[in-house]
């Protein structure tokens, strides 16, 4: 499951605010969101490329009544519309956005931006396949528990109580994240809370108590 809220370890915001590369910023149009708005979905016929300047992007895909989460792009992330995934606002969210036409020319310039495009559709494809791969073959709670395990290695904050999760995600985003209902996820929770491997701080921070435990979950002990 995504848990890495960065796609890269590259911030093209902090590249770009060098004085020798105001030139390209001056390609990209600045666009404001306010949380849970649709940035762009799969029926736009525009070709764009943005780069998120605040705020957090949801990438997802969505078919009847299900949503499946792709990636959550940050500040400093950069994204293409040319995919069948619908892109939304976690919060209020700025976006600096630019047509392909201006990218080609900025990436002729710039190599590494064609080289960071090519890590972040990447680490998605890789993101697609280990959804698919949970939806046939895990249940919700070995998803939740794979997905809790990484979110301990990737982000996890080691504490004296165990490891501290600040997610910045809601139950409800977190199933959106695992293609399950927030009710399912919900009842998951309470009960690693209750069999005393995990410990809610607050509405977006986890504390993992027993990551031993939780990885013999995720492996299907």
């Amino acid at each position: 499951m995504p848990t890495r809220m960065r796609l890269t370890d590259i911030d093209l915001l902090e590249t770009l605010s060098s004085p020798e590369y105001d030139k390209f910023l001056e390609k990209f149009q600045e666009h404001r969101f306010s949380r849970k708005a649709i940035l762009f979905s799969p029926n736009d016929e525009k070709n764009l490329v943005f780069l998120v300047k605040s705020g957090k992007v949801r990438v997802y895909l969505a078919y009847e009544d299900k949503e499946f989460t792709l990636s959550i792009l940050e500040a400093g992330d950069i994204y293409s519309t040319h995919t069948r995934a619908f892109t939304q606002a976690m919060e209020d969210t700025t976006i600096l956005v630019t047509d392909v036409r201006n990218f080609q020319k900025i990436i002729a310039e710039l190599p590494a931006f064609g080289l960071i495009m090519v890590k972040v559709l990447g680490d998605l494809l890789k993101n697609s396949i280990t959804i698919i791969n949970g939806l046939v073959f895990k249940d919700a709670r070995l998803r939740l528990a794979e997905f809790l395990v990484q979110a301990a290695k990737d982000t996890g904050i080691t504490v004296q109580q165990g490891i501290k999760l600040e997610l910045g995600l809601t139950t409800e985003e977190i199933a959106l994240m695992l293609g399950a209902t927030r009710q399912t996820v919900s009842i998951l929770l309470n009960d690693l809370r209750k069999s005393g491997i995990l410990e809610r701080v607050n509405q977006r921070t986890l504390l993992i108590k027993d990551l031993k435990k939780l990885q013999e979950i995720s492996a299907g002990f």
